[in-house]
């Protein structure tokens, strides 16, 4: 079971982001009682780890934005989350491969309690080959982690 802070440490665990948008749940992504489908936290999971590059000011020299793709999402659902409510999405770069990146993901309610969690690993990639970071995302990227352990 994915279990990414000690029990009782949550707050810490969720103080170490330094990165975070929100997110407020439509009315298509919801079911009968107005809970969040199950099918929609990783579409939320996504936009926040998008955004994330993007605040990363990641220098992708390719025409599309990000080489980048999910090759692997562990997913925790905790609490239900529901219509329209204010929901932050969390997401910090955990480790850097060669070609790859492990992020640590939260979903919080507007009341801080954590909704959902996850680790996901990107892959850059063209086509079905992969792609080292460049020099300069590495540089970028590497700011980040720094970033958040002088947090």
């Amino acid at each position: 079971m994915l279990a990414l802070y000690e029990p009782g440490d949550e707050a810490a665990w969720l103080a170490s982001f330094s990165f975070s948008i929100e997110v407020r749940p439509r009315y298509c992504e919801c079911d009968g009682q107005g809970h969040v489908s199950n099918v929609i936290y990783p579409e939320y999971l996504e936009l926040s780890r998008l955004q994330f590059f993007k605040a990363a000011d990641d220098p992708e020299p390719h025409a599309f934005a990000f080489q980048h793709v999910t090759a692997e999402l562990q997913l925790r659902y905790l609490m239900a989350c529901f219509y329209d409510e204010p929901l932050r999405v969390h997401s910090k770069l955990f480790t850097l491969g060669r070609s790859s990146a492990t992020l640590d993901q939260a979903i919080v309610g507007p009341d801080g309690t954590i909704r959902a969690i996850a680790r996901m690993i990107v892959v850059r990639s063209r086509g079905e080959r992969t792609l080292p970071w460049t020099d300069e995302q590495r540089r970028r990227l590497d700011a980040t982690m720094n970033a958040r352990t002088r947090a």
